[in-house]
């Protein structure tokens, strides 16, 4: 029990910084680059025998890793085989209430070293606490879960991050945009703190009955990894799982509670 804070510590930390620089972060000329300095180096200062060994003993690592994940395909702990769709209980109530929204939230790194370049490794740990705030606040804003960091790998001149997050309301993600982590990054940007990112959102809303996520022999991803708190009587606060298998037979409207598509309305 004694070693608990520290292990908490420990686990924040990582969360926070374990994904400080990314294989993303950098264009694969780059990432050659660094790997040619880091040989001339160990030649200069290192026998060599070990400056020879390490590339080799790293090759023949990755090498391995591929072969055993090719081996075991099929047969991957993480994939969900067949069908699987996602199931929300959804609130009765106004439309702000009811439904799922999809928030995307972007930055892009304006600068050729990425988050080596001034403000951008701030940039990181201010999103990662927007996460850990929205975490800690899943009943009380309707947070349902979030991808990890997306690459826009598109953009040959700089790197964007994006997030896709889902929320059970509106009203919960405006209490998000107004929460203390978000001020402290909005606040810091708009204070000239980080001059080098560019900052972008997308707001979707989609109204009961109104949406359809489907995923066919895939590891949980986008809302399939949403969890809700549970508010009923005596199971209240527990984190359920959205994904669940499809029902046979079922089609994309009778999975968005429709009995046809003569129920296919459009709201204006």
């Amino acid at each position: 029990m004694a070693l608990q804070p520290l292990r908490t510590k420990l686990a924040s930390l990582h969360a926070q910084y374990h994904d400080l620089l990314e294989a993303s972060d950098f264009s694969t000329p780059t990432w050659l680059a660094f790997g040619a300095i880091l040989h001339i180096l160990s030649a200069a200062y290192l026998p060599l025998y070990l400056g020879t060994s390490i590339p080799l003993l790293w090759i023949a690592y990755r090498w391995l890793r591929a072969a055993f994940t090719t081996y075991q395909f099929g047969k991957f702990p993480d994939i969900r085989k067949g069908k699987w769709v996602v199931k929300i209980d959804e609130r009765e109530g106004p439309r702000e209430e009811s439904g799922v929204v999809m928030f995307v939230l972007g930055a892009r790194m304006n600068h050729p070293f990425g988050k080596l370049a001034p403000g951008m490794a701030e940039v990181g740990v201010s999103f990662e606490n927007m996460w850990v705030e929205a975490e800690k606040n899943r009943l009380k804003w309707g947070y349902l879960g979030r991808t990890a960091t997306l690459v826009d790998t598109s953009d040959s001149n700089g790197t964007t991050w994006i997030w896709l997050s889902y929320w059970s309301n509106v009203k919960g993600l405006q209490a998000f945009s107004t929460s203390a982590a978000h001020l402290v990054g909005q606040m810091g940007h708009e204070a000239g703190k980080y001059p080098y990112a560019g900052i972008l959102h997308e707001t979707y809303y989609a109204p009961k009955g109104n949406w359809e996520p489907i995923y066919v022999d895939m590891p949980p991803w986008g809302l399939g990894t949403a969890k809700f708190m549970s508010e009923k009587e005596g199971d209240r606060g527990r984190l359920l799982d959205t994904l669940v298998p499809n029902t046979k037979g079922s089609n994309m409207f009778s999975r968005m509670g429709w009995n046809s598509t003569k129920e296919l309305k459009f709201e204006s």
